[in-house]
């Protein structure tokens, strides 16, 4: 064993100190440096009290503990289009250094992808941070509305609230109505999202919705369910949700091929569900830490504890997942996506 003198102490110190300082610059976190003091902002696409603004608001109180710098994160909301003007603005007015991200409608890759022509971002280049969990689509009427099932809906017009052609408020029943030959009429221009919808269906200013989550009416619906205030008509997603084994799903009800063809890639952002991405001009080493913070968030005890007082479905998935999976849409076939944009009457 080696044995210094105190003569020789005071130089070993000064050379650990040296070897400290040197390595001082090598060590610094430049991603941490970068966020620190600053401010992460969400930006919601609809007005605050749906699905898509409990779901960011809950992640976004947990989040700052695990993006490096501890940064201090907010949810702002930007209503419009069905999420159109919020997408476009993260995409291209909004900072595009990893300090906003957006909470957007499930739709808008699907939109873009079908020619949406308000859409200013490319599906394909969207670099997705992750998915707290995504979920069937639902179409239901309210309790007094006499339609129960879909049968009905293709024997009488039946009126349905609905946020804007880009969602799914929209979307579900003009697909349904040119598939199945229902009767819906959507009357669009509920601007506030869920909430405004919603109040409409209690005033009785219309018979039901065509484009609610289930995640979302059970995180903020769940009285409804509980009270039988709701009739589930019929879902829309790749396989049926495991609760509801009896309520149709839509690619069930298609026969064939080409318009199962159509339901598969409208039924697709149901698996993106509430997801989040930011710009791809984003430096990667800023997109791999906002990634890892966003997984590390949704195994965290203090979210996962408040996720389930809110009832909150979650099935996570990386942002590399999602790049797969959009990817995948957008190589689909051209005519495949020109027939389902003139199904959803989206040509212009």
């Amino acid at each position: 064993m080696r044995i210094f003198s105190r003569r020789a102490l005071p130089f070993v110190f000064l050379g650990v100190a040296s070897a400290a300082i040197q390595a001082g610059p090598a060590a610094a976190d430049p991603v941490a440096d970068f966020y620190k003091g600053k401010t992460v902002s969400f930006i919601v696409g609809f007005a605050p009290g749906g699905g898509y603004d409990l779901y960011a608001r809950t992640l976004a109180q947990h989040m700052a503990r695990y993006i490096p710098g501890s940064p201090a994160v907010v949810v702002q909301n930007m209503t419009g289009a069905g999420s159109v003007r919020a997408a476009n603005h993260v995409y291209v007015n909004a900072p595009k250094d990893g300090t906003v991200i957006a909470a957007v409608n499930q739709n808008m890759p699907m939109y873009q992808l079908l020619g949406g022509k308000s859409a200013q971002f490319d599906a394909a280049k969207l670099a997705w941070l992750g998915s707290m969990g995504g979920s069937n689509g639902l179409l239901y009427t309210w309790h007094t509305s006499r339609t129960k099932t879909i049968e009905d809906a293709k024997k009488h017009e039946v009126l349905l609230g609905g946020t804007g052609t880009n969602s799914d408020s929209h979307i579900f029943p003009t697909l349904i109505n040119n598939l199945l030959k229902t009767r819906f009429k959507v009357i669009n221009g509920y601007s506030g999202g869920s909430k405004e919808v919603h109040l409409a269906l209690e005033r009785g200013e219309v018979e039901g919705r065509g484009g609610n989550a289930w995640a979302s009416l059970k995180s903020s619906n769940q009285k409804w369910l509980d009270e039988k205030k709701i009739t589930l008509l019929v879902q829309i997603g790749l396989e049926p949700e495991p609760e509801l084994p009896d309520v149709p799903l839509l690619l069930d009800l298609v026969k064939s091929p080409a318009d199962k063809q159509i339901v598969e890639l409208v039924s697709l952002p149901t698996f993106v569900g509430y997801a989040h991405w930011v710009s791809p001009e984003v430096p990667a080493d800023r997109l791999a830490a906002l990634r890892r913070a966003y997984a590390a968030t949704l195994k965290d005890a203090a979210f996962l504890a408040d996720a389930k007082k809110l009832d909150m479905m979650l099935r996570p998935q990386t942002g590399e997942q999602l790049t797969a999976t959009v990817q995948r849409v957008a190589s689909t076939p051209k005519d495949v996506l020109q027939q389902a944009a003139r199904v959803l009457e989206w040509t212009e």
